[in-house]
């Protein structure tokens, strides 16, 4: 009988343990998705470094250069790393070609899009809104990530910052919040 109850009391407790840690682990994993790495702190790989240089060196345009852009934007692994893919990709996917190299070229902004809004700092994704599109289906979570970012400066400029990029991403009810937000900050 005391052998049974110390069994149930282990069971419990193990349990108990395995609910923490699996608490704990997703606690770690949504702060680290609020908190990208520091644009300092991040590093452009070896690996992808090695696959921009067979970028450069590939016949201009081809399916193979357009291939290994795709293969760079599936590497990247930070903000600094996928604005370089897109710095890369410019000119790659010619304008008005067939409906293949527009796939690939969609695939790729899809990838990087999606992978900044989860790696990228303010900075970055304000600098990738400016100079890139963003589908539009992803354009309302891309700004709302900024503000997500944006929550804890005080500083106005970033806010209106955040509503050039939201107006140029054409979210408007979300570039007049910003624009709200950055009067306030001012003293408007």
């Amino acid at each position: 009988m005391y052998a049974s109850n110390m069994r149930k009391r282990l069971l419990g407790a193990s349990v108990v343990v395995m609910v923490a840690w699996s608490l704990a682990s997703c606690d770690t994993a949504a702060r680290s998705a609020a908190a990208p790495v520091p644009e300092a702190e991040q590093v452009v790989s070896a690996a992808l470094k090695q696959l921009y240089m067979a970028a450069s060196t590939a016949p201009p345009q081809s399916p193979a250069q357009q291939k290994v852009i795709l293969q760079m934007a599936e590497k990247a692994s930070n903000g600094k790393e996928l604005l370089l893919v897109m710095r890369a990709a410019v000119g790659v996917f010619p304008a008005g070609t067939g409906s293949q190299e527009r796939s690939a070229e969609n695939q790729v902004r899809s990838i990087v899009t999606a992978k900044m809004m989860e790696l990228g700092t303010l900075d970055q994704l304000i600098e990738y809104a400016m100079q890139y599109s963003v589908n539009p289906e992803s354009a309302r979570p891309f700004v709302q990530r900024m503000f997500q970012l944006g929550s804890e400066t005080s500083g106005p400029r970033v806010w209106y910052r955040i509503r050039v990029a939201a107006s140029r991403l054409k979210v408007g009810d979300l570039e007049r919040q910003a624009q709200t937000r950055g009067d306030q900050l001012a003293g408007r």
